[in-house]
């Protein structure tokens, strides 16, 4: 379950990335774009950078594993992306 502020409580700068992003793909934002950029000094910009050193940095595993990976462990968990 994702807070309603999420849906629609970014500031104006973020909002417009979002409505950007509806214009051009005629689609709604997915929720980890919408989280990601709710607050992107406290969340967006920490976990971009984690997630990147997860999946790309040093490992026995190669990115395309991990990649396999996320998108196993999403599908487990009934993640549309």
């Amino acid at each position: 379950m994702r807070l309603a502020v999420v849906d629609h409580g970014h500031r104006p700068e973020e909002a417009a990335v979002l409505d950007m992003i509806r214009e051009r793909s005629g689609n709604e934002p997915l929720g980890v774009v919408k989280t990601l950029l709710y607050r992107p000094e406290a969340f967006g910009q920490p976990f971009s950078e984690a997630l990147d050193e997860v999946m790309r940095g040093t490992s026995e595993w190669s990115p395309g594993e991990r990649e396999l990976f996320a998108g196993f462990t999403s599908l487990l968990n009934q993640c549309p992306f």
